[in-house]
């Protein structure tokens, strides 16, 4: 198992890097490959190839209340189409749909998405709303349930 948090160092956008800062605390190794990423692309698909389950964890503006989790299958998720603002190329729709097209997706993919709030993402500091810092705490505690009891 791989899991994957996608995000930057300011402010929301970082609570996929939490998520598995906490995760890396609490999982032995021999339970799954941790890692943060800082955006979606040619990194997150190298880090998906070959692997038979991963879980994605990402901040998005989605409208809902703040620290609000979704869960999502991969095809969920590229079928949407969904763009990002990011300048930095792919964003995650468009990454799996690539990696769908290039046939390197894992079997298992799931999808996490915390809402987060938009304008708290230009701040240059690592510092998380505290509804999304306790969605991050909620979503690591729930991700090592579900690894350790397997």
């Amino acid at each position: 198992m791989t899991v994957i948090g996608l995000g930057s160092p300011f402010g929301d956008d970082r609570v996929g890097w939490r998520v598995v800062e906490l995760l890396s605390r609490r999982l032995a190794p021999a339970l799954a490959r941790v890692l943060p990423l800082d955006r979606p692309g040619p990194a997150l698909l190298e880090a998906l190839g070959g692997r038979a389950e991963a879980v994605l964890i990402d901040g998005a503006a989605t409208g809902r209340p703040l620290g609000s989790i979704h869960r999502l299958c991969a095809a969920e998720v590229a079928a949407s189409g969904a763009r990002t603002d990011s300048g930095h190329g792919l964003g995650l729709a468009e990454t799996l749909q690539l990696g769908r097209a290039l046939g390197i997706l894992p079997p298992r993919l799931t999808v996490y998405v915390v809402s987060i709030d938009p304008t708290d993402t230009v701040h240059p500091d690592a510092r998380l709303t505290k509804e999304v810092e306790a969605a991050a705490v909620r979503l690591a505690r729930e991700l090592e349930q579900e690894l350790t009891h397997r």
